[in-house]
């Protein structure tokens, strides 16, 4: 793993201090650690979500997709791989658009990563206004846009890509300049209850809302017809709606964010560089995404796909706004301590503090592993928290912080325990092996 020092001697000076007596028995006197240490009990028989993935999505538009050495940078779990599960692309509305991204699906596919494809727009001959922006898809012609999406699967297959997932349309619920389309629920209801079951070798997502808007979600899912048709409820969190989604749990729908982006702003016209910022800046954004992560986990989400993988703000490098292309950023580092170690099939699991805790503490069991992982938002170090659970053969940690990139950490392994600490603002992923 990649390892970053910055130059704050001081700030290191002290946790060089704290990292040689946390495993000591004697008083803890660093400055700014919670010095009582507590116990966090992994409850393995409460058993929540099958985690789907994490990812990110693929460029939208130009050529810029991702390439190769990129592929293998965002989708291994190899070496310093950021073990991406999930990649999103978009169904173009111009079907000789579709080969572009070709290469970088294939790619994506030969790590096993499910493809979930979103279109922002039908064709435009099948609209109200005959544009790729806005308008709405007239209802004469919804079998034309089943047929529409059903190539694109099947122009997949044929060059050996599965599509995991389609969604019928990318923010079907605010009105926007770019390539768009409207969507009343109504409509979305009358397209899904007629055509849903005909759109065939992928499964559907809906309604891929701006905000998880509960009006537009819950229509669908009330609706007796169109439910039937619907695998995955499926919306974005810009602005709000990261919250449970009761009727999509009762309703036994898998529940998917499918694209959410922080950038400080820099994507507004007249906004300050991303230069500009300084790591502090960034890091503290990162940590806000880190928690929204952890927020969608807790309310039994199953997936969560950041915006665009490769971008200056993101998890790889673009070459843009001080960044190199092709190098793996802080931000991807921080994303991966969930994506790279909490692997499809994972099953959320159950958690108990001893105490209040600042921590932010999700958990998740495969056949061999428990993995644990926490975000300390907060600006006091935790030392010697105690993760108890039915056995403990062997564990890891590792942690990433402001002035640290996934480094190990020093753990103490007991029969039944973890026992290690957490740096403030930080990230710290614990795989035990059962």
């Amino acid at each position: 793993m990649k390892i970053k020092i910055s130059p704050l001697t001081p700030l290191l000076c002290c946790l060089s201090l704290w990292i040689m007596t946390s495993g000591c028995e004697k008083e803890n006197t660093t400055p700014g650690m919670q010095e009582d240490p507590f116990t966090i009990t992994i409850q393995t028989d409460q058993q929540y979500q099958t985690i789907a993935g994490f990812g990110g999505a693929n460029r939208m538009w130009g050529t810029q997709f991702l390439k190769p050495a990129e592929a293998e940078k965002a989708f291994s779990v190899d070496g310093d791989g950021l073990g991406l599960s999930i990649f999103r692309v978009r169904i173009a509305s111009n079907p000789a658009e579709w080969p572009l991204i070709l290469e970088s699906v294939q790619e994506a596919t030969r790590y096993g990563v499910k493809i979930q494809a979103s279109p922002w727009s039908p064709p435009a001959e099948l609209k109200s206004n005959g544009s790729e922006i806005g308008g709405y898809l007239l209802p004469e012609h919804y079998g034309a846009f089943k047929d529409h999406i059903n190539e694109f699967v099947q122009y997949m297959a044929d060059n050996g890509v599965d599509i995991y997932a389609v969604s019928i349309q990318n923010e079907p619920d605010i009105q926007v300049s770019y390539e768009s389309c409207d969507w009343s629920p109504a409509a979305m209801i009358d397209f899904i209850s007629q055509y849903g079951h005909l759109i065939e070798g992928t499964r559907l997502a809906a309604p891929e809302s701006f905000n998880f808007n509960s009006s537009f979600t819950n229509a669908l899912l009330n609706d007796t017809e169109a439910v039937k048709n619907i695998d995955i409820v499926a919306g974005h969190i810009y602005g709000g709606g990261l919250a449970p989604l009761p009727l999509a749990e009762s309703e036994d729908k898998e529940i998917w964010m499918t694209e959410y982006l922080l950038n400080l702003n820099t994507g507004n016209a007249g906004a300050a560089p991303w230069t500009s910022y300084d790591e502090a800046a960034k890091w503290a954004e990162s940590l806000t995404m880190l928690n929204t992560v952890h927020e969608a986990m807790t309310h039994n989400w199953n997936a969560y796909i950041w915006w665009y993988l490769q971008r200056y703000y993101s998890f790889i490098g673009d070459g843009e706004q001080g960044t190199t292309e092709g190098e793996i950023l802080k931000r991807g580092y921080a994303f991966s301590h969930f994506s790279k170690y909490v692997r499809p099939g994972s099953v959320r699991v159950g958690t108990q503090a001893s105490e209040d805790t600042p921590l932010n503490i999700t958990a998740y069991e495969s056949d061999r592993q428990i993995v644990v992982v926490v975000v300390n938002p907060g600006a006091v170090a935790v030392g010697n928290v105690n993760f108890t659970m039915p056995s403990a053969a062997s564990a890891k940690a590792y942690a990433t912080s402001a002035i640290l990139t996934v480094q190990e950490r020093p753990v103490d392994v007991q029969s039944d325990r973890v026992i290690t600490g957490i740096l403030p603002e930080s990230v710290t992923t614990i795989v035990i092996e059962k």
